[in-house]
């Protein structure tokens, strides 16, 4: 009677093992996964700023020319009056 209950307890504590590594290994799995989407995010997100940073020197630029040009017309301008043409 003791072999069995030895036996059967062994049987469970095997089972236990077996399923609780099961369960791990699952949760390990879901957890690199959601690891993976992380760094697709936070490449996106480096992406976009990247993209966002070239955009505001893009604009920086137009305004600058921009501003030039303006400038440029106002120097005419006096210079027009100046000379009095």
């Amino acid at each position: 009677m003791k072999t069995k209950t030895t036996l059967i307890g062994a049987t469970l504590v095997v089972l236990g093992i077996g399923f609780a590594t099961v369960s791990w290994a699952v949760d390990m799995g879901a957890m690199k996964q959601k690891v993976e989407t992380v760094k697709g995010q936070a490449e996106n997100v480096k992406k976009e700023g990247g993209e966002t940073a070239q955009s505001a020197k893009n604009l920086k630029a137009q305004d600058a020319m921009k501003n030039a040009g303006e400038m440029k017309d106002e120097g005419k301008k006096l210079k027009d009056a100046v000379t009095g043409k």
